[in-house]
């Protein structure tokens, strides 16, 4: 194949993504299969071989998403996996192909999905998701792998982050979504869809009415602003109907603060800024004014078993908090120590250790990142208990865990069981879905792996080869990837927190019955 037959059929096959719809699908699927075959078997050089094997897997994925073809879609990502397996592929083309590899199975499960709740239904069922939890954590770590893809191009990256924001906001993963879209906005500011999509999620928080609703409303309407200047872009990207939606939202006149910042000399409340990392429900920043900035909890709640004590669940939830918040400090303080004394020890550090001569890196600082990230992952389990107390689960205390509460892993059972329709579905599958994410195949796998490692073997920091975290008894972390999961673990508990306060609140009753819901006054 010389280089205008390259050109010739890169051509040919961009141009059939102008070719949609079931009519043509399946004599372009075969043709799309016969110029696979030629190319796999041509003697062009690797790298042009492996870009029209990628723009082939492309094409074939977004016409049978349009022509709702499973079949088209598992020959566009079995393409696009055999590009990532392949050594002679660049990296830059194996960057691109994961993207493939998430959209495409991203878009079967939802063909699946579709299918299960039938065509009449407007609403995303829970219980589908959660019969088949599984499927789904596969896209989400494919598609946050291909969102971070340092060799794919930042459009690329941009649009993974944001099919991630989708997927999570159909979970009711919102704090995890909203994350998602504005990283994709980052990326590529000229991403209206991503845009778009924040202001939904807003939308609906505000739908929700509780929260920083100020907040919310000034967020939401500069997320719309942005999406309605960048219509032009969105139709290119998602197309003219998603476009359209976005043109047709309202903005609502929003008079609050988009990010409350706290005190602008403090670093603490800087770094919390920056991380997403208050305890509150807001999207930028510490939420209210004020020194009690951190206000995520109960409005109120109807006990079980009516009567004059107060439910247990509002202790639990104090508890929850304060940990939370002292598993934040300690990042921080970890996090400031090593970063003002590197690979040395902290002068405030009173500890003499022995130099191992691996470049092991001792002292108060990495194990505070340490237990700060233990900690944080603690809480998450003890979210569980007080899940399984106030739910009247039935579970041993003793055998709850965070991981394995929400559904009974052979059985699928979701716990607590609600009755069918019950708005809470959606808070449990999100708290089922992020415990799924703290496995090995999910999102977060090193979070629970490195928090087990802490707890039970040796783990410490080096300067060195990190083994990264393992089952054995010693394992040795690099200091940065120590400081990130430490945060990353501060910031899965929180969301956790949130979809927690999301469950309880659901099982409010309507105003008209508010004589029956207990409520406390502020801890003085």
């Amino acid at each position: 194949m010389n280089d205008a037959e390259f050109m010739e059929l890169q051509s040919f096959i961009i141009e059939l993504n102008d070719t949609v719809g079931l009519s043509r699908f399946a004599d372009v699927m075969s043709t799309l299969q016969q110029i696979q075959a030629t190319v796999s078997a041509s003697t062009v050089d690797a790298e042009k071989r492996c870009w029209l094997l990628f723009l082939l897997s492309s094409t074939m994925n977004n016409l049978a998403a349009a022509a709702e073809s499973i079949e088209g879609l598992e020959l566009g990502v079995a393409w696009a996996r055999s590009l990532i397996d392949d050594e002679e592929t660049p990296e830059h083309v194996a960057a691109e192909a994961m993207y493939n590899v998430g959209t495409g199975q991203a878009s079967i499960y939802h063909i699946r999905e579709l299918a299960d709740i039938g065509e009449d239904t407007a609403e995303l069922n829970p219980s589908f998701r959660l019969k088949n939890i599984d499927d789904l954590r596969t896209v989400r770590r494919i598609l946050r792998a291909a969102g971070h893809e340092e060799y794919a191009s930042a459009e690329q990256r941009s649009r993974a982050l944001c099919n991630l924001g989708n997927t999570l906001d159909d979970s009711g993963r919102w704090v995890e979504a909203y994350t998602a879209y504005s990283d994709s906005l980052k990326l590529d500011p000229s991403n209206g869809n991503a845009a778009g999509n924040a202001a939904e999620l807003l939308r609906r928080r505000l739908e929700h009415g509780r929260d920083e609703l100020g907040h919310i409303a000034a967020a939401y309407d500069r997320y719309l602003q942005i999406a309605k200047t960048l219509s032009a872009r969105t139709a290119e990207i998602a197309g003219a109907q998603v476009a359209q939606r976005w043109d047709s939202l309202e903005p609502v006149g929003g008079q609050g603060h988009f990010r409350h910042v706290g005190d602008e000399l403090d670093p603490y409340h800087q770094w919390i800024v920056e991380h997403r990392l208050a305890l509150t429900a807001t999207v930028e920043g510490l939420g209210g004014g004020g020194d009690r900035w951190d206000s995520a909890g109960l409005e109120g709640v109807v006990p079980s078993t009516p009567g004059e004590s107060v439910p247990p669940i509002f202790a639990a939830m104090n508890v929850l908090k304060a940990e939370y918040l002292v598993a934040r400090r300690m990042a921080y303080r970890g996090q400031l120590m090593v970063n003002e004394a590197g690979v040395s020890q902290h002068p405030d550090d009173s500890g003499l250790y022995t130099d191992t001569l691996d470049g092991g890196i001792y002292g108060e600082g990495p194990a505070l990142l340490l237990l700060a990230q233990r900690s944080a992952l603690d809480v998450l389990d003890k979210i569980a208990v007080a899940a399984n107390e106030h739910f009247e689960v039935g579970i041993d205390p003793g055998k709850v865990s965070f991981a394995g509460f929400w559904q009974d892993r052979k059985s699928h059972a979701v716990r607590p069981s609600l009755s069918d329709g019950d708005p809470g579905y959606l808070h449990v599958l999100a708290l089922a879905e992020l415990a799924a994410d703290l496995f090995d195949d999910g999102m977060y796998p090193n979070a629970r792996l490195l928090r087990n490692a802490g707890t039970h073997r040796i783990v410490h920091a080096t300067s060195g080869y990190p083994t990264g975290p393992t089952r054995e008894t010693f394992s040795t972390v690099d200091l940065d990837e120590l400081i990130q999961a430490s945060v990353e673990a501060l910031w899965v508990c929180r969301a956790a927190f949130l979809y927690f306060v999301d469950l309880l609140e659901s099982q409010l009753p309507d105003v008209d019955s508010a004589d029956q819901v207990w409520t406390l006054p502020n801890q003085k």
